[in-house]
């Protein structure tokens, strides 16, 4: 059972054993601390070694007492270690080692692993010794990884769902503007029609809405397969996305049903059809979907015919925060990047195709196909 306990601290001096006899307290709380302790002499030498720090390690206590502490270290740290312990010898006072900085220790069995260590020295009649309180971190760092991870995963959410809503928002924001121009004129008909749009639009936000809830709680847990189609999802997208005037959307796209990570796969293919428009450099343009199903994959292309993509900067364009140009609007840089880890991490693929001509880029977006075995259960 995985025991947790406070952060280290130094032990408290007064802890420290007397002066030529074994005192009962001291012996009892260095046998039963919560860290593993080991007490060395100047010249580097274990004297004593309780139970967690024999466990911590590997070894029998008769196998650490009487040997050096650099066994306990990496070999390449063990020359610099030398020279430290001269060091805290001639500033012999209480304090934390590797707050800031990484330690390691070694096993018997060569397994390295991170640790922090506590020192506290005093005085016996045998001469200067320090009492190091060992604390094995590995779990602690395994938790904060996963911390950075979740935090990492969260702001990569909070940008999903604001670039997938502003889209939608922005198009009900121009339906609005064309039924107060067609008020204004008089035209009835028009506001008729632009209301059942924005209407349709209010649907659609309100679908994404609830599909993003859903990714975001699902966590660590496996993603919900659903029914759906490749021409399915592009419709929907279609329906959603504002799109300028000036620009068209070609969909060529199998309707075969299939299941899938829906919301995922949607995210990535409207990030992919939006940053086609995005860094578009003229006033109109065409966005080619191709999708089809091959074996137990779904394989979709995006093309479109803007300037395309230097040579030297096709490494970059999945990279976070990285743009091409200083010149695009609105683009923080973060769409390729995202849509290159939602499709790695739901075990697809999103490639750059290389171009055969000057303009024009290609996106190559693989995704699984699953056959759901509880529907036959």
């Amino acid at each position: 059972m995985n025991q947790h306990f406070p952060p280290l601290s130094v032990v408290p001096s007064e802890l420290a054993p007397g002066a030529g006899e074994e005192d009962e307290a001291f012996t009892l709380i260095f046998n039963n601390s919560p860290y593993g302790k080991i007490i060395i002499g100047e010249d580097g030498i274990i004297s004593a070694v309780n139970d967690l720090a024999v466990k911590l390690f590997g070894y029998e206590k008769a196998e650490l007492i009487g040997t050096s502490i650099d066994q306990l270290l990496p070999e390449r740290y063990r020359h610099d270690h030398a020279s430290k312990r001269a060091q805290y010898g001639e500033d012999r006072s209480a304090r934390v080692m590797g707050q800031g900085r990484d330690l390691t220790g070694l096993r018997k069995d060569g397994v390295e692993f991170p640790l922090e260590i506590g020192l506290t020295p005093f005085t016996t009649s045998e001469g200067p010794m320090t009492c190091a309180a060992i604390v094995d971190i590995t779990e602690r760092q395994r938790t904060e990884r996963r911390l950075r991870e979740v935090n990492a995963q969260l702001e990569e959410f909070t940008y999903v769902a604001s670039h997938d809503l502003r889209s939608p928002i922005r198009g009900i924001s121009n339906l609005i503007e064309f039924i107060r121009e067609d008020f204004e004129d008089g035209q009835l008909d028009g506001v008729l029609k632009n209301i059942d749009r924005m209407e349709a639009r209010v649907h659609s936000v309100e679908k994404l809405i609830d599909d993003l809830l859903t990714y975001a709680r699902a966590g660590n847990r496996a993603v919900q397969l659903e029914p759906t189609s490749l021409s399915e999802i592009l419709s929907d997208i279609i329906a959603i996305e504002d799109i300028p005037d000036g620009f068209a959307v070609k969909v060529e796209a199998s309707d075969e049903p299939f299941d899938a990570a829906r919301t995922p796969l949607t995210t990535v293919l409207r990030n992919l059809i939006s940053n086609a428009i995005k860094h578009h450099d003229r006033d109109e343009g065409t966005v080619t979907v191709t999708a089809r199903l091959q074996d137990n994959q779904a394989l979709i292309d995006i093309a479109d015919d803007g300037p395309g993509i230097p040579e030297n900067a096709r490494e970059r364009v999945f990279r976070l925060f990285q743009t091409l140009k200083a010149s695009e609007r609105g683009s923080s840089g973060l769409g390729l990047a995202v849509a290159q880890r939602l499709a790695t991490g739901h075990g697809g693929q999103l490639d750059l195709v290389p171009s055969i001509t000057e303009r024009g880029t290609t996106f190559r977006l693989t995704w699984p196909r699953f056959t759901r075995t509880d529907l036959n259960a």
